[in-house]
């Protein structure tokens, strides 16, 4: 999924909800992760569950954070997605 031509637009993404250092995630796919800005974290309960999101996509970050003035690979997010003004609905059981 090409989350770049969806900036700055509403939009509703479906996908698994997880938890990661960073945040609460929706995985839109295998590789494909969008942060719930404002949310640190998921409940236990819903993790691993199916959900719709809706709210408008930005994204904050720079791939090229990723690397320190040498050119060596730092720890990091780099550019990572979110839905912002974000509103869910779980649609598993």
């Amino acid at each position: 999924m090409d989350l770049e031509q969806y900036l700055n637009e509403p939009v509703t993404l479906f996908g698994v909800a997880d938890n990661v250092d960073a945040g609460a995630v929706l995985w839109c796919g295998p590789r494909d992760l969008v942060y719930i800005a404002g949310l640190s974290e998921w409940p236990t309960g819903d993790v691993n569950s199916g959900f719709e999101v809706s709210g408008v996509l930005i994204a904050e970050g720079d791939d090229a954070d990723l690397r320190n003035e040498s050119g060596e690979a730092m720890h990091g997010v780099g550019r990572r997605y979110l839905v912002r003004d974000a509103t869910w609905e779980r649609i598993d059981d």
